[in-house]
C-alpha cells in the first residue's frame, strides 16, 4: 500500500484492524483464520468505528459519548458569554506544563480552581492576591471566581497581582484569564478514584509574543503556584478518605458558592447516569 493510503489509515494495534478516516472498517486481517480475511458473513458496514459527537471551539475539543449533547453553542453559552472582550482567534500558544500524576481525584482539583477562599492561605509566596478583592461566579454549568487588583503587576514577577476569572465549564473545562495577556487552559485527565494527570496549556492573547525569558518566567510562577495547590489537594485526598469525612463537611457560603454548583451537577450527573444503566 502506498505511503499516502497509509497515512489515512486508522490502524488497531492489537489485532491490526484498519479503518478509513469516517470510521469504516476497510481491512480484518485473519479474522476468519490464516489468510481468511474476510469469511463468509462478516459484513465489514456492521464493524466500523462508533460515532461519537465533537465539537471544537478554537484549540480544544469536546467529546460527547453518548450523542445527547445540546449544541455546543447552546451548552457553554454562559462561559462564551463571560469571553466576549477575548478575541480566541489571535490566541497564540506560548508554553505547557506537564505535571504528571497527582495523587488526588480529578474533582478536587476543579474545586480548588474555582474556589478564591484558599487563595491568601495556600498561596502566601507566589500572590499578592486579597480575598477581599474576588467574587464568585455561578452561571449554570459555568461557575468560578474572579479578582480585581487596583495594581496590575504587567511584568508577570514572582508573585501574581494581577485581574483574573478562574472559570470552569461542567464537568472538567478549565480556563482563566489573566491581566495583560495571558490565558491559561487546563486538562485533568483521571487515572483512577486517587490519581489525575494535569497538564496547563499557556496562551497570549491579541497575537502577542511572549520571549524565551518571558516564557520562563511565566512558566516558573504557574509551577510553582500548581504545586501548592496540589499539595493541598492530594492532603484533602488522604482527608476525604478517613471514616471522619463520611458525612461530609461544611462549605463557606459566600467564598465556595462555585464548588457547592459543581457538587450538585456532580449528583445529578450520577443519579441521571445509574438510572439510566437500570433502564438498561
Amino acid at each position: 500500500m502506498k505511503k499516502e493510503m497509509w497515512e489515512k489509515i486508522i490502524s488497531c494495534p492489537y489485532h491490526a484492524w484498519s479503518y478509513d478516516l469516517d470510521g469504516k472498517l476497510k481491512s480484518a486481517p485473519h479474522v476468519g483464520g490464516t489468510n481468511h480475511h474476510k469469511p463468509e458473513g462478516f459484513n465489514f458496514s456492521d464493524h466500523g468505528l462508533k460515532p461519537i459527537k465533537i465539537h471544537i471551539w478554537h484549540d480544544w475539543i469536546f467529546i460527547n459519548l453518548n450523542g445527547k449533547a445540546k449544541k455546543f453553542e447552546q451548552y457553554a453559552k454562559p462561559l462564551i458569554q463571560k469571553f466576549e472582550d477575548i478575541d480566541f482567534t489571535k490566541l497564540k500558544y506560548a508554553a505547557t506544563l506537564d505535571f504528571g500524576k497527582i495523587n488526588t481525584n480529578w474533582k478536587f482539583l476543579i474545586e480548588n480552581f474555582i474556589e478564591p477562599y484558599h487563595v491568601q492561605f495556600v498561596h502566601k509566596t507566589t500572590t499578592n492576591q486579597l480575598l477581599k478583592d474576588h467574587y464568585t461566579i455561578v452561571d449554570g454549568i459555568c461557575y468560578g471566581s474572579g479578582v480585581n487588583v487596583d495594581e496590575e503587576d504587567t511584568k508577570n514577577s514572582s508573585a501574581l497581582s494581577v485581574t483574573s476569572k478562574y472559570l470552569s465549564l461542567f464537568p472538567n473545562f478549565i480556563i482563566g484569564t489573566y491581566f495583560p495577556n495571558q490565558i491559561g487552559v487546563y486538562l485533568n485527565i483521571p487515572i483512577s478514584p486517587g490519581i489525575t494527570s494535569q497538564k496547563r496549556i499557556i496562551y497570549t492573547t491579541d497575537g502577542k509574543n511572549m520571549g524565551d525569558e518571558e516564557i520562563k518566567m511565566v512558566k516558573n510562577i504557574w509551577w510553582n503556584v500548581h504545586k501548592e495547590d496540589h499539595k493541598m489537594c492530594e492532603r484533602l485526598q488522604e482527608g476525604r478518605n478517613s471514616p471522619a469525612s463520611h458525612d461530609g463537611g461544611l462549605l463557606s457560603p459566600v467564598w465556595e458558592k462555585g464548588v457547592q454548583a459543581f457538587q450538585k451537577l456532580i449528583v445529578d450527573a450520577t443519579i441521571k447516569s445509574s438510572k439510566s444503566i437500570k433502564r438498561k
